[in-house]
């Protein structure tokens, strides 16, 4: 039975409603709905920023290519609206290159060199090669103006890279010193120097440390690397005062203008905890140890002072000075330590012989345990040029030739006892 033709369009219109599917199709809008879609366009009086985005009909003046330049900035904003360029950039055939520079200008301002190194020289090096592009592509386009602004912050870049080197140096200044300072000793005497040539080279050495010290003081050094460098510097001072106990002691006990070497430590170590108190001027340890030097040598007195107590030491120690007692009397063996001593070369004449051993001491093989020889020790007063004597201790020994017999006597060794003994304590 065929449909009649107003059926089929009820039947149509009730299927589109009640499929969502089909009903997305295509929906139909009104007019009002069309006019919100449709995006409105700005009034350029009504711009916040006071500028329109149109650009101008007419070329501006020759003397600049974009508005006038700001000073570099040092904060970290982002600047995310580009100013437009002019007509003469707009028309010029390296637009695309006049637009990166600025762009590279942009993200200058909105960087600081001190905080982004590398962020900041890479985008002067993006600005000068877009400079080099424009300049082959359009020779006469004028870029003097933006020359001008890339040199504001090239300017900034090579101030803060000077600082910055002139940090690194300070920082390498101030390490250098200190691993001298720590781990040489600039302030000893040279012992192998006489005391009329090694006196006066110390002066000169000391007084070099000095100017050292000051020049390095007056170099503004890095404070953190000396903060670093306390712990070590407490450390070191807490072993003064024993080392100066010891040096003064042996300095009172010494017989002999040899111990002014001694006393020259003293005055080094004196002129170096001045200094470390300089370089630490914090710390209490490097005061106490320089006071600790300081008290000793005043103790000490001058250097003519401690000649005199030395030449007073020996004259002590020679009326103290005696030779050991005999342990044994025997002529035939004192003249064989007399034949031995003849045959060493020796100047002094001897004054006195005095057995130290009642028996000779036998020396066996270490491995077959057989007798090899026999040795008898002696101690022998010698008188000198000068009219003193000296004390050694003489060994002499006789090599075993078996069943019982020995060779003659031969040196097997000698020491000094004491090298000025009064000749009248040779008993």
């Amino acid at each position: 039975m065929r449909q009649k033709p107003q059926h089929l369009l009820i039947w149509v219109m009730l299927i589109y409603v009640n499929v969502p599917g089909i009903a997305q199709i295509n929906p139909i809008k009104t007019a009002k709905d069309l006019g919100k879609s449709i995006p409105g366009k700005k009034d350029p009086s009504t711009s916040s920023t006071g500028t329109t985005n149109d650009r101008p009909t007419s070329a501006p003046s020759s003397t600049s290519s974009r508005p006038a330049a700001s000073t570099p900035s040092n904060t970290n904003t982002t600047n995310n609206m580009a100013t437009p360029l002019d007509a003469a950039a707009e028309s010029s055939p390296a637009k695309s290159f006049i637009a990166s520079f600025w762009k590279a200008i942009d993200k200058l301002k909105a960087a600081s060199a001190a905080q982004q190194y590398h962020l900041y020289y890479s985008n002067i090096t993006s600005a000068e090669t877009n400079l080099r592009n424009i300049k082959m592509r359009d020779p006469n386009y004028d870029t003097k103006p933006l020359e001008a602004e890339l040199d504001k912050y090239k300017a900034e870049q090579q101030g803060n890279n000077s600082q910055r080197e002139t940090t690194r140096d300070i920082a390498a200044n101030t390490i250098r010193f200190l691993s001298d300072l720590f781990e040489s000793d600039q302030t000893s005497y040279s012992s192998n120097l006489n005391l009329e040539q090694g006196i006066p080279a110390h002066q000169e050495k000391l007084q070099a440390f000095t100017d050292k010290v000051n020049q390095f003081l007056a170099s503004n050094p890095d404070q953190a690397i000396l903060k670093s460098k306390e712990a070590l510097a407490t450390q070191k001072a807490n072993y003064v005062a024993k080392t100066v106990d010891n040096y003064e002691k042996s300095i009172n006990e010494n017989t002999s203008k040899a111990g002014l070497t001694t006393h020259r430590e003293l005055v080094g170590m004196e002129v170096y905890w001045s200094a470390m108190v300089k370089v630490f001027p914090n710390l209490p340890a490097p005061v106490t140890a320089q006071e600790s030097v300081k008290a000793a040598l005043a103790r000490l007195g001058s250097e003519a002072q401690m000649l005199a107590k030395f030449q007073k030491n020996e004259t002590e120690k020679m009326k103290n000075t005696k030779m050991p007692v005999a342990a044994a009397v025997n002529p035939a063996l004192e003249a064989d330590f007399k034949k031995v001593i003849a045959t060493m070369g020796w100047k002094e004449s001897v004054v006195k012989i005095n057995l130290l051993n009642q028996d000779w001491s036998t020396l066996y093989h270490s491995i077959t345990g057989n007798i090899i020889a026999r040795t008898q020790q002696a101690a022998v007063a010698a008188k000198k040029n000068d009219g003193n004597c000296i004390l050694y201790t003489i060994t002499i020994v006789q090599e075993y030739t078996g069943a019982g017999k020995y060779g003659a006597s031969k040196h097997y060794s000698d020491g000094v006892l004491a090298d000025k003994f009064l000749c009248e304590n040779a008993k």
